[in-house]
């Protein structure tokens, strides 16, 4: 076990009500033990090993074993045919792998390139327990376009890892990242459009075209995924997030996701409607979470822990685009556990809204009570577009958010990042029609909340948190 400490400084958001700061409240210095008996998977890069060559798919380029005799296959650059990453060997991506051709401009048909040929639609699916390594240095990442799947479905004992090729899970900037492209909606398209005029959004990562008018499309699944050791400086001063998600729809599933040590941000969503829950976000350099150009999406049970070399802030807002549509997510039962040198929590700018139910924000020991919890300064309409409810805070007021009226002394978290505090156990059940109705901003799911009641990502009576056995051991 390892010990974190945490100067803690509380307060109360208000329930179902306008937008509240948090103002500054007593300090206390407490322990929080945080597990490390995590299972963490074979790490040993491809390619320096026996030197003995690898069996592989005629599809795949056969590399010298790894020091575990594992078999290594390369990636080509390019699928443009349905094919398994199997567990048994170790995929490996010198450079961008691109699935499919969607990200070519497309007609105003969703199906059909601006060429008149049609999509290639690829399926890639990845076995439980699979490893798949950049090449460390370069710019290897895996790009899924827009009609293609990407089919990654782990369990908690054996979760695909997506990492650089050397020992270890304890770099960042090492390779790449995920980059998914879907058909979903981005506020660069608009809806007026629709039928009249393409939509080709100018990607992350020079990776193409995406976005489109199909809020329910879908771009596969990522269950018991890890990314880790991303972040590849492609150009100056630009580096890739862990996972980018560009006009992805909510037909997407995605549970049970880690990204940790980002040298950008853990993840960011263009646009799009896509869902996650069960997320973990840790020692991301840049921003944990990141949404833009109209995201309408939903959170629930997000665990963040920036650590001490974070320079972005926890969350990072932004409509920009056009704003036919705002940037209109709701997060529930977060926890978010700021560091580095940045002194903000959440930036809210360009118009983006937002709503965050049931969570807690806090600090590690770089913080003192003085630190900014929202800067809403250029948000959306305040107390309409953007709500705080039931969230517990540990941080001063920035931009021009309300006065919190009252004050919570000694929030603790426990050994599962559980918050102790009496506010956190008192929220009442989360009542995703109720919000709905009081604000006609909100774009939340029902079908897609558990019903709550308490605030943070962990249950503070479960007898064991969501995230332990299969996320990077000591990332938490």
């Amino acid at each position: 076990m390892k010990l974190k400490k945490l100067a803690i400084a509380t307060a109360m958001l208000g329930s179902v009500g306008g937008l509240y700061g948090c103002s500054e409240g007593d300090s206390a210095t407490i322990n929080i033990d945080a597990p490390t008996e995590i299972v963490n998977p074979p790490v040993d890069g491809g390619g320096d090993g026996s030197g003995s060559a690898s069996t592989c798919p005629d599809w795949s380029s056969a590399r010298p074993k790894d020091a575990d005799g594992n078999d290594v296959c390369q990636l080509p650059s390019t699928v443009l045919a349905d094919r398994t990453l199997t567990s048994d060997k170790v995929w490996y991506m010198e450079s961008r792998v691109t699935v499919g051709n969607g990200n070519q401009e497309m007609s105003i048909d969703e199906g059909t390139l601006a060429s008149g040929d049609p999509v290639t639609n690829v399926t890639m699916t990845i076995e439980a327990g699979t490893q798949i390594k950049g090449q460390t240095g370069s710019f290897a990442n895996l790009i899924i376009t827009r009609g293609s799947m990407l089919m990654a479905e782990g369990t908690a004992d054996a979760p695909i890892v997506f990492s650089s090729d050397d020992a270890g899970f304890d770099g960042a900037g090492e390779w790449g990242g995920l980059i998914m492209h879907g058909y979903a909606p981005h506020n660069e398209c608009l809806t007026a459009d629709q039928g009249a005029v393409a939509c080709n959004v100018d990607s992350e990562g020079e990776s193409g075209f995406g976005g489109g008018y199909s809020p329910d499309d879908s771009s596969g699944v990522l269950r018991y995924v890890i990314v880790t050791e991303g972040g590849f400086e492609f150009a100056t001063g630009n580096e890739i997030n862990g996972i980018s998600l560009i006009g992805v729809g909510s037909g997407t599933e995605m549970e049970y996701i880690q990204v940790n040590g980002n040298a950008d941000d853990g993840i960011e969503f263009y646009g799009g409607s896509v869902s996650v829950r069960y997320m973990v976000l840790t020692g991301n350099q840049d921003d944990s979470v990141d949404w833009d150009e109209g995201w309408s999406g939903n959170l629930q049970f997000l665990l963040v822990d920036q650590g001490p070399d974070a320079t972005g802030n926890v969350i990072e807002a932004d409509t920009e685009g056009t704003l036919d549509f705002l940037s209109l997510p709701t997060i529930a039962n977060a926890t978010f556990i700021g560091g580095g040198s940045n002194a903000t929590g959440a930036v809210f700018k360009a118009t983006s809204g937002g709503f965050v139910h049931h969570s807690v924000f806090t600090y590690d020991d770089a913080f003192t009570a003085e630190t900014t919890c929202v800067d809403a300064s250029r948000a959306a309409q305040v107390g309409t577009e953007l709500v705080y409810t039931n969230v517990v805070a540990d941080c001063d007021v920035g931009g021009d958010v309300v006065l919190l009226p009252a004050l919570a002394s000694d929030v603790a978290l426990d050994a599962n990042y559980a918050s102790q505090a009496p506010e956190a156990a008192a929220v009442g059940v989360l009542d995703i029609d109720n919000i709905n109705a009081t604000y006609s901003a909100s774009l939340a799911d029902p079908a897609f909340f558990e019903a709550t009641d308490y605030a943070g990502a962990v249950d503070p009576s479960a007898s064991s948190a969501w995230f332990e056995g299969w996320t990077v051991s000591g990332s938490l």
